[in-house]
């Protein structure tokens, strides 16, 4: 995959990223943070709709590195992602290469 495409994706699934932490910062400050959310999956396609269920804290251990996000099973490119870890609801993926470099630059809280 050439770098022009890596960063495109990177921009998209920053996006969705944009739009989960907004509904992240929606939740009440009394929330508990094992209390469940339902984030947008953060893949590239920016045609999809999915919906993830997951707690507060695992979308925290997601945005604890810029280059990990929230996807729904099976919602990567092998290309430019691999998977970290995954639970029945959601998976995450890490950014490689330029996709990586695009999306440490991308991210709102760096």
């Amino acid at each position: 995959m050439d770098d022009e495409r890596q960063e495109r994706f990177a921009r998209n699934q920053a996006l969705f990223r944009e739009v989960n932490e907004r509904i992240e910062s929606l939740a009440e400050p009394d929330t508990a943070t094992d209390e469940l959310a339902l984030f947008t999956c953060e893949c590239a396609n920016l045609a999809c709709s999915k919906r993830i269920q997951a707690s507060l804290d695992e979308y925290e251990l997601v945005r604890s590195r810029p280059t990990w996000f929230l996807v729904a099973p099976r919602h990567l490119d092998l290309e430019v992602e691999e998977v970290v870890a995954e639970r029945e609801e959601f998976w995450i993926v890490e950014k490689r290469r330029t996709a990586g470099e695009a999306a440490r630059a991308l991210d709102p809280r760096s």
